[in-house]
This record gives structure tokens, C-alpha cells and sequence, in this order.
């Protein structure tokens, strides 16, 4: 009988190792599938428009909180029940190598008016080539607190799980509405000229652009 008894506690034993193990790598993976999921999110590009500022301004969705006077001024479709804002910890955009701003919500509409920071080459012109970027909603955190070795992760997190550039033609098309760069003076201008965007493609959202507007007049 004591020999049952101990059979059994082993058993019993081995059955809560083989659930705790099978249950932490499951959430281990899971984590990646999530990041699948996400990555599909960003379902197109609709409008890119570089800019520059005289007066740069804090990018506060970054650890490092470089100063911005450059970048690209961008409109993404998405899916509007994952774009709802939330208090805590969410997917954080990245366009290439930078974490990118968002301006509104989209969750109605399924369109975000994003800030995507860049510096300026030789010639003048915002260094992030688009061509060449991924964008991509990435695991779940507070962008202020992602610096570059969390940036260099999840780029090769996206990189494993399949998420690529924009299509040539629809980034020649979004370059295409959005125009030539434009030049303003500070971060105010940049926030009245998004929300022109957003009112044309999230009307719902007219409390922010009433803020947008008048706050920086």
C-alpha cells in the first residue's frame, strides 16, 4: 500500500512539472504567435508626407527621447478594434528603426495619423527610406520605455515572422497624395496640418481636431 501511495505522489507529482512546463512554453510561444497576428494589422499605406521643422521638439514615444526636425508625416489603415486605445501596455508601432507617434485613435475609422521621426541625409532629404522599412505593430509595452536594443529585438522579431515592406505601389501611391515635404516651423504647425488628415480620414473624431486646431493656433 505504501508503495501505491508513493506511485501515485510521483505521478501526481510529475503530472503538475509536465503542466507547469507545457503551460510556460506555451505562453513563451504564444508571444510570437501574438506578434503574427499583430504584424498583420497594418493593412496599407495611404498617405506619406515628409517634413521638416526649424524648432525640433522631444520625441517622448522613444527612451532615449531624441530631439525631432525631421520625418515623415503618415496615414495607415488598420483594423479599428485593435487600433482602441487602451491605459496600459499596447502594441507599439515601428516604421523601420523608430517607434512612430500616434495621433489619434482610429478605432473607429481604422485610420492612424502617425509621426514617424527621421534625420535628413546629404542632400536635404528624411533618411528613412520607405521602401526598405517594415511597418509593423510589435509586442505590447509603453513606447516611452523602448530604446534601440528593444527596437534591434523586435525588428528581428518581425524579420522571423514573415512581415515585409509595403508594396512598391501602394508606397508610390501614398508619396503621391502626400506630396512634397513640408517645411513648418514647429511641432504646433505639424500637429494642425495631421489634423487635417485626421478629420478627412477619421471625421468621427472631432474633438481631437477642434483640440488639434485651436491649441495651436
Amino acid at each position: 500500500m505504501r508503495l501505491n501511495n508513493a506511485a501515485r505522489l510521483l505521478a501526481w507529482a510529475f503530472a503538475i512539472y509536465f503542466w507547469f512546463f507545457t503551460s510556460a512554453f506555451s505562453a513563451t510561444t504564444g508571444g510570437e504567435a501574438a506578434a503574427v497576428d499583430e504584424a498583420g494589422r497594418v493593412q496599407d499605406i495611404l498617405v506619406a508626407q515628409p517634413f521638416q521643422l526649424d524648432k525640433p521638439y522631444v520625441h517622448a514615444w522613444r527612451k532615449e527621447q531624441p530631439l525631432v526636425s525631421a520625418g515623415y508625416l503618415l496615414v495607415l489603415a488598420v483594423d479599428p478594434a485593435f487600433a482602441r486605445p487602451k491605459q496600459t501596455s499596447e502594441p507599439v508601432l515601428y516604421v523601420g528603426g523608430q517607434t512612430a507617434e500616434r495621433l489619434n485613435a482610429g478605432d473607429v475609422s481604422g485610420r492612424l495619423v502617425v509621426i514617424v521621426p527621421s534625420s535628413l541625409n546629404a542632400q536635404g532629404e528624411v533618411a528613412v527610406d520607405l521602401n526598405k522599412s517594415m511597418i509593423w505593430f510589435g509586442t505590447p509595452e509603453l513606447p516611452e520605455r523602448i530604446d534601440a536594443t528593444q527596437v534591434s529585438a523586435e525588428s528581428n522579431l518581425a524579420v522571423r515572422n514573415g512581415v515585409k515592406p509595403m508594396p512598391a505601389s501602394k508606397l508610390s501611391a501614398a508619396i503621391s497624395r502626400g506630396g512634397k515635404m513640408l517645411r513648418l516651423p514647429n511641432r504646433e504647425a505639424l500637429e494642425r496640418k495631421a489634423a487635417e488628415w485626421i478629420q478627412e480620414y477619421s471625421p468621427n473624431e472631432t474633438d481631437l481636431v477642434r483640440g488639434l486646431t485651436v491649441t495651436n493656433k
